[in-house]
This record gives structure tokens, sequence and C-alpha cells, in this order.
């Protein structure tokens, strides 16, 4: 008889607190469902996630920014431009060898003035897209790259330009004749500051590209 009011007693308690409170009742009961894995000390995929977010800022930078538009397309340009002037270089200096007048040095000519201009103005835009980003450390490294054979490349136009200017004149005026000077010493290191220009462009798209 005890035992039986005992357990009278238990289940009136029992009735009474679910009463009252439902989701005390509910917890204390029923199973719990399993919470979601506790990801936040999970390094492997922190440095996942860390990854994945240094891959996104790098490959955005500098975001919408109109001066990085035109830097691009601007590399674009001068990329093709260099690869028509290695080929119109090439056959004007063995046409010249050959001591025949080669039907390309206007172009050659006018294409490598236009390629140095885009060259100065793209790299402009560059050091403006660099400044701007100058607090950025995500792809810093690789644009620090970018920016150095970018100059180099630019340098490199504007010297062959300059050489190939002044070589003509020493040949229109009879300087180089007079100084006994050959086709070679005009014209060689122009050909030298040409294929540097050509390698840093080449290599200056790999590094921003890759």
């Amino acid at each position: 008889m005890k035992a039986t009011v005992l357990m009278l007693s238990l289940v009136l308690a029992a009735a009474d607190v679910s009463a009252r409170d439902p989701d005390s009742f509910r917890l204390s009961v029923l199973p719990q469902e399993s919470s979601a894995p506790d990801t936040v000390h999970n390094r492997a995929l922190e440095d996942m996630l860390s990854n994945f977010t240094r891959t996104q800022e790098t490959a955005e930078l500098p975001y919408d920014s109109w001066t990085f538009t035109a830097h691009r397309y601007l590399g674009y340009a001068i990329v093709a431009a260099t690869a028509t002037q290695i080929i119109l270089g090439s056959m004007t200096w063995n046409a010249r060898k050959e001591g025949k007048e080669p039907g390309t040095k206007s172009a050659h000519k006018y294409i490598g003035y236009t390629t140095a201009g885009l060259s100065l103005a793209q790299s402009t835009l560059g050091y403006v897209d660099f400044w701007k980003l100058r607090g950025k450390e995500s792809g810093k490294t690789k644009r620090m790259v970018h920016l150095g054979l970018s100059t180099l490349a630019t340098a490199g136009f504007v010297t062959a330009a300059a050489i190939a200017y002044n070589s003509r004149q020493d040949i229109e005026d009879g300087t180089a004749a007079e100084e006994g000077k050959t086709f070679d010493d005009l014209y060689s290191n122009h050909r030298t500051a040409g294929i540097v220009s050509g390698i840093s462009v080449l290599f200056t798209v790999i590094v921003i590209e890759w």
C-alpha cells in the first residue's frame, strides 16, 4: 500500500512539473538531438577557409577600379604589340643584314613608338593601383614582382625607341658613315633592349595571372 502511494505521488509530481514547464519535462525525458559539430577549432578547416579567402582577395584586387580595368586591357594590347614587334623586328633585321631595304621598316617603327607610349600609360596606372592597395597584405609579393617587371619592360621599350631614333638620325645626317659605324653598331643595342622588354612583358603576365 505504501509503495502504491509513493508511486502515485511521483506520477502526480511529474505531471505537475510538466504542466508548469513542458519544455523542462521534454528536455529531461526525451532524447535530445545531437548538436552540430564544432568546426571553430577544426584546424584543417580553418586553414582551408583562410587559403580560400586569400585566393579570393588576390583574384578580386583591386576590386572595381577603372584604373585596374584600363591597366589590364592596356597590358593585353602591349602583349599583342610586342608579339607583332618581334616578328616585324626580326624581318627588318634580317633584311638589313642582307643589305636590302626592308618593307617592314615603317610598320616596325610606328608600332614601336606606340608600344612605348602604351607601356608608359599602363605602368602609370599600375603605380596608381599599387598605391591604392598599399595596405593589402594578400598578394603583395606578387604585385611587387609584377610592378618591377612592368617597370623593366617599359624602360626597355622607351630605351629601344630612343636608340632606334638616334641611330636613324646618325644615318640620315651622315654621322654614322663618318664614324664608320656598321648596322650592328647602330642597332644591336636596340635589338637587345627590345628582347629584354619582350621577355619582361611575358613574365609580367605570367606572374600576375598565375
